[in-house]
């Protein structure tokens, strides 16, 4: 009896989580069940479906199983939060995910520190438990516009490090939108009072912070300090006006959220209508990739809603609102009651549910339908790679399609702050990541040919010795000089790659071997990938080329004053930020930082 089968026969028959592993040790679909044994025993019977979809994906899953594990849990709802948290983990790439953390920002208050910071993030996983992160937000651009309003109210510290003493505030502080924490004396329990009412207003709960806020301000009128019953009141008519342009206001006070979703071809969208004491505070929307998902057209919706609000525990409404109710969602109801009692889960009960969720309907349709089209514009593009690397292939006489190449350039004003780049294309597309900077080391006079020669040999050097893959095909920016001077390096490594260079004034593609360039026609879609290779890679050397030449000239400034060294010239950089800062700054600022005679001496440096 194989392995497999004995894994699968001798699981048991109480509730948990199934992991089914793949032949390379990589988890492809994690499923929970109220009896593992039966469960898992149901994919390897052979049994027709109504959907052929899914009996295709569950039959391409069966081939790939290799091993099976499981963990058994004490309930299916405590099974449930388990593969909630295994399918984030892990990412199988069967299994419908919720939420892409790297698309969808958040706001983080930092409370595991002494004065919170907010900041907009992605991954809040990252960043520890203690802290509180409100969201996903599917527009960035809208949390960021709300933040700004709030903290004109409620100031806060948004710094990328937690808060340290400073000698001087920064920009926020002078423009009153953060207390500066780091330089005044606002004590931790003032700041702390601003970043729970940002934390009220984000969660809805706008009625009970302007209850607070007006508490404040007639405890403040009845003890007489007007001025600081003004400062509130102000506040309550900014909190106010915020709410009035963020939010559109319905008769009814209700805390709840509508649901739309649409199922076509391979995409489902759903959209999420907050509404939060009445008001719509944000719309959520989601679009799913269902291609390889192991998931039932009929269980799709209520699967997600599972994943989705086991991130919601403490922002959970009233009701929830759905386009139909049937037994599927029987254990998202039990969960999420374990939570809070007097959650429902429903469908519309008058006009104005049945037109949001209308709407969220419709929202979900357009959202399918740009997929799709985006899907045709990409088939698009998937025709044209496949074309340009066939003609390319032809043109050069090459044994396969160049489906990884490799473009060179050298950057540099007679021999000085010279760089070299590489620049990746895989499938005649940029590949950023595999991008790498050179900075050259053997010359310092002007010779394009030998720092060429050293980059390439870099570059080869490095790929051999850790044993990566190798390009299909290398250009170099230049002619017949650039061209023999990377044919040398790949004599020199015993590497057989091909290898053209491409000449700027006429565009021009030299062949090693060959004594007369090859000129194609302005259209070829061959050269147009050729120049767009060679310019990337020259668009790459110049940027670093730049940040070289920008270095060396600040450091020689300050360099030549008398007095300075690398750790004072740092000091100074680090302090005002620029070498025209520098300049400007009194000489009693100076003096602070680098003591009087230097202070003097960079003075006098500066004015001749």
């Amino acid at each position: 009896m194989k392995e497999l089968e004995l894994q699968r026969k001798s699981l048991p028959n109480e509730p948990g989580v199934y992991l089914f592993i793949d032949n390379r040790g990589t988890i492809i679909y994690i499923g929970k069940a109220l009896n593992l044994r039966k469960r898992v025993n149901q994919y390897f019977l052979k049994t027709s479906y109504s959907d052929p979809y899914y009996e295709e994906k569950i039959n391409e899953l069966v081939k790939n199983i290799h091993s099976i594990d499981y963990i058994v849990t004490q309930n299916e709802k405590e099974a449930l939060i388990l593969e909630n948290i295994q399918i984030k983990k892990y990412k199988p790439r069967f299994n419908v995910i919720m939420r892409d953390s790297k698309t969808y920002p958040w706001v983080a208050i930092f409370y595991s520190e002494a004065y919170p910071r907010i900041r907009v993030l992605r991954n809040p996983e990252k960043f520890g438990k203690k802290n509180l992160y409100l969201g996903p937000y599917t527009d960035k651009k809208e949390i960021i516009r709300i933040l700004r309003d709030l903290r004109k109210i409620f100031p806060y510290c948004s710094c990328k490090k937690p808060v340290r003493n400073r000698s001087r505030p920064c920009l926020y502080y002078q423009l009153k939108l953060c207390p500066g924490p780091c330089f005044t004396s606002i004590t931790k329990n003032e700041y702390l009072e601003n970043i729970k009412k940002i934390e009220l207003f984000l969660k809805g709960e706008t009625s009970e912070l302007q209850r607070q806020l007006k508490e404040k301000m007639n405890n403040a009128a009845n003890e007489q300090n007007f001025e600081q019953a003004v400062l509130w009141r102000d506040k309550l008519e900014d909190i106010a006006h915020a709410t009035d342009k963020q939010y559109v206001l319905f008769d009814q006070v209700a805390n709840k959220d509508v649901i739309g979703y649409f199922i076509k071809n391979n995409y489902m969208s759903m959209v999420i209508i907050h509404i939060r004491e009445g008001r719509i505070t944000k719309k959520s929307s989601f679009t799913f990739d269902l291609r390889e998902k192991l998931i039932h057209k009929d269980y799709t919706f209520s699967s997600i809603l599972e994943q989705y609000y086991q991130d919601f525990k403490t922002q959970l409404p009233d009701s929830i609102v759905i386009p139909e109710l049937n037994k599927r969602f029987e254990l998202l109801i039990r969960f999420l009651r374990d939570i809070k009692e007097i959650i429902q889960i429903r469908t519309p009960t008058d006009d104005y549910e049945i037109s949001l969720l209308r709407i969220a309907n419709k929202n979900a349709i357009v959202m399918v339908e740009q997929q799709i089209q985006m899907e045709d514009i990409k088939m698009n593009e998937q025709e044209y790679r496949v074309k340009v690397l066939k003609e390319t292939k032809q043109i050069l006489n090459l044994s396969k399609k160049p489906k990884i190449m490799e473009g060179f350039d050298i950057s540099n004003i007679e021999g000085k702050d010279a760089t070299g780049s590489m620049v990746y294309f895989l499938d005649a597309k940029p590949y950023n990541k595999n991008y790498r900077h050179y900075k050259i080391r053997s010359k310092s006079t002007p010779d394009d040919v030998a720092m060429m020669k050293e980059v390439i040999k870099r570059r080869y050097t490095m790929l051999l010795e850790k044993n990566l893959e190798l390009p299909d095909l290398i250009l170099v920016d230049g002619g017949k000089g650039q061209l023999n001077a990377g044919i040398s390096i790949l004599n020199e490594l015993s590497l057989d790659i091909p290898i053209i260079g491409l000449a700027k004034k006429f565009e021009e593609i030299y062949v090693p071997g060959e004594k007369e360039p090859i000129v194609l026609p302005e259209d070829s879609l061959t050269l147009k990938l050729f120049q767009r290779v060679r310019d990337e890679a020259h668009r790459f050397a110049v940027r670093l080329h730049k940040k070289q030449r920008e270095k060396r000239i600040v450091g020689s400034v300050l360099d030549n004053i008398k007095g300075i060294g690398p750790a004072t010239r740092n000091k100074l950089l680090k302090h005002f930020g620029s070498v025209e800062k520098i300049k400007i700054a009194s000489k009693e600022e100076l003096s602070k930082l680098v003591g009087k005679k230097l202070a003097e001496n960079i003075k006098n440096k500066f004015n001749k």
